[in-house]
């Protein structure tokens, strides 16, 4: 069976509330041609994908986060479900575990 590498954008984005940060994260994921993206420090309370489509292309449909403490931390992973199905499992204050499996040959 043939193996497929996916690209990952990681990013401690220091606050995801202004458009010139909405501007850079979507320039940077089109740059990298990523699958999946991580932010961290977003210092955000709630995603919403309305919210999400500020920043992300519609090819990410998906997403699991942990919110900020006041204004500080908060940790966001958007994917693609047409590429990785993905289950959350686990969530603590500091981490998100997402297992993601390939729909290109089903594996984790």
């Amino acid at each position: 069976m043939a193996s497929k590498n996916w690209n990952v954008l990681s990013w401690n984005i220091r606050g995801i509330n202004h458009r010139n940060k909405w501007d850079a994260l979507r320039q940077k994921i089109e740059e990298s041609a990523c699958a999946i993206v991580c932010i961290q420090g977003n210092k955000r309370e709630s995603f919403d994908m309305r919210y999400i489509r500020q920043f992300a292309p519609n090819r990410f449909d998906a997403f699991d986060f942990i919110p900020s403490v006041g204004s500080s931390g908060g940790i966001l992973m958007i994917w693609n479900t047409t590429i990785f199905k993905g289950a959350v499992t686990e969530k603590l204050p500091f981490v998100i575990t997402v297992n993601l499996t390939s729909m290109h040959n089903l594996s984790t």
